[in-house]
């Protein structure tokens, strides 16, 4: 069963035995999953609850709790389910207590210059293990994410819980952007059994409202089709749903089946991922534990799975994950030496662009910033930011766990470097977003490290000194630190950090609820 609570934490310690290494090039990927899925992933939340509380965020100190705005939970009825034959609807999801006041204030102390910031604490009941945190979404006014058996939506103005959408299983997979109008499709399972739970329960949710849509039932075709890991991507109107080696697509007003792409038994060539977005791309491997083994790409038509173009790596080399879609940007390493790992750019003939060998030179790189694999989808690869010609890259730290570190631009068109910045104070960055309009560049994180606030950046399209965008609440800084920029977003001049995952109490953390989930600043 794939529900992705092994997540390797960001920037692994090394010799940490709770991060898998990365599989050797050309592995199956059922077998690339077994290979991290029994992994226990480290804490990322061991802070305690931090945070000095008042009445209205400005610092008058008063340290009474803030009023949490009214919370919603949806109604069972909401949205309308599909009539497949022999389907069980999940309308009994609902029922839990809504608990607690799940945001505090976190502004007292607030420092002049200082953004303003909010947090919401978790109040899912989670397992004694814990739950991982899945992909941030931006909609008009919400910011929402899934966790354990729930997708809850916040007001990006306060943070106050806008609805959420209870499951009756665990969410296996989401995609890592919503439809431009703001839907999304989760997978998840039928109930929260850990033992014989697939992966095979579809539900469409629309962020702006937390309605639920169409629900549908997956079918299990056997070992190339089966829903034990089931990843989903969202191009346009159509929503891509990966089972093993096959993919199907379907379209997200009403759940109908578009077309499937199966298994090529011509070449040895098997689906490894989908990767979503403003264009549609499969990653397949071909010819697997041979000398001749490769990777190939290709950019398919959302609406009809036609093959737009084809991409074939070098003999030797294996396609592991997607940096960028459009351009499409991959990340690709050596069969038979595992360090040996770069970046291609593809241009939109499927012909290479450049390629970047990222295992030499004077800036160590750690592929998906060491997050690893553990059965995630091929686009959940962090450390990186892809712009129309450029690639921004974060290089590792020199003592390869939280310490300072660079972010390095390389010209996709020439695969050269051609610049490198840094944001000193001893502090690591990571590019969160591509920066546009009257102010080019990329947008990044410095994280909140040595008792030091967070700050969100901008580099320009020259590199050179950055400019600080928002410097985060110090009052904040020890929650902020304990989530080792595990998801990260920028939107709307506001940014948005979440830990990859909380902890349960077989691991020491509070289990439902007391943990800083998310945090979010603006000036």
């Amino acid at each position: 069963m794939v529900n992705r609570e092994s997540e390797p934490v960001r920037q692994p310690v090394p010799g940490n035995p709770y991060v898998q290494p990365v599989p050797p090039a050309g592995t199956p990927r059922r077998l690339r999953f077994a290979l991290g899925a029994g992994a226990v992933a480290l804490v990322l939340i061991g802070v305690g609850l931090y945070a000095v509380t008042q009445a209205d965020g400005d610092g008058d100190g008063s340290g009474s709790r803030r009023p949490v705005a009214g919370q919603t939970r949806q109604s069972p009825d909401g949205g309308r389910e599909s009539a497949e034959p022999g389907q069980d609807a999940d309308s009994d999801a609902d029922g839990k207590d809504e608990g607690a006041g799940a945001v505090i204030d976190v502004n007292a102390g607030r420092k002049p210059g200082e953004a303003k910031a909010w947090v919401a604490m978790n109040d899912v009941k989670l397992p004694g293990k814990g739950a991982q945190l899945l992909d941030l979404w931006h909609v008009d006014g919400i910011v929402a994410q899934a966790e354990y058996d729930e997708v809850t939506g916040y007001r990006t103005a306060d943070g106050s819980k806008a609805w959420s959408v209870p499951l009756p299983g665990t969410v296996c997979d989401t995609p890592v952007n919503p439809t431009p109008d703001g839907k999304v499709v989760v997978v998840y399972t039928k109930r929260k059994s850990e033992r014989n739970t697939k992966c095979d329960q579809l539900r469409m949710i629309d962020l702006k409202t937390g309605e639920k849509g169409w629900h549908k039932e997956l079918v299990d075709g056997g070992f190339w089709d089966d829903t034990s890991m089931t990843h989903v991507s969202i191009t346009g109107s159509t929503v891509m749903v990966d089972q093993s080696a096959t993919m199907r697509g379907y379209r997200i007003g009403d759940g109908k089946r578009l077309f499937t792409t199966e298994r090529e038994r011509k070449g040895g060539c098997s689906l490894d991922g989908v990767a979503g977005g403003s264009r549609l791309l499969q990653v397949e491997g071909c010819q697997p534990g041979s000398p001749s083994t490769h990777g190939r790409l290709k950019r398919l038509d959302p609406r009809t799975g036609d093959v737009k173009w084809s991409y074939r790596t070098k003999k030797g080399w294996s396609i592991r994950k997607v940096y960028s879609v459009d351009p499409a940007v991959i990340a690709v390493q050596n069969r038979d030496e595992m360090d040996e790992w770069g970046v291609v750019a593809v241009d939109d003939k499927g012909k290479q662009r450049s390629w970047i060998r990222l295992d030499k030179g004077p800036d160590v790189f750690s592929m998906c910033a060491g997050a690893g694999d553990s059965g995630e989808g091929v686009q959940n690869c962090p450390g990186a930011a892809v712009g129309a010609d450029t690639l921004y890259l974060a290089s590792e730290p020199k003592d390869g766990i939280l310490g300072p570190n660079k972010i390095v631009a390389y010209d996709l068109r020439t695969g050269k470097s051609k610049w490198t910045g840094s944001v000193g104070g001893g502090r690591q960055i990571t590019p969160v977003t591509v920066a546009g309009g009257k102010r080019p560049g990329v947008i990044a994180y410095a994280w909140a490290q040595g008792g030091k606030g967070g700050q969100t950046v901008r580099f320009g399209p020259r590199g050179g000194k950055p400019d600080v965008l928002l410097r985060h609440t110090s009052s904040a800084q020890e929650m902020e630190s304990g989530m080792l920029a595990g998801h990260t977003l920028y939107a709307d001049g506001r940014f948005f950090v979440t830990p990859t995952r909380l902890e349960g109490k077989a691991y020491g953390g509070k289990g439902e609820e007391g943990s800083a989930r998310m945090l979010s600043f603006a000036r």
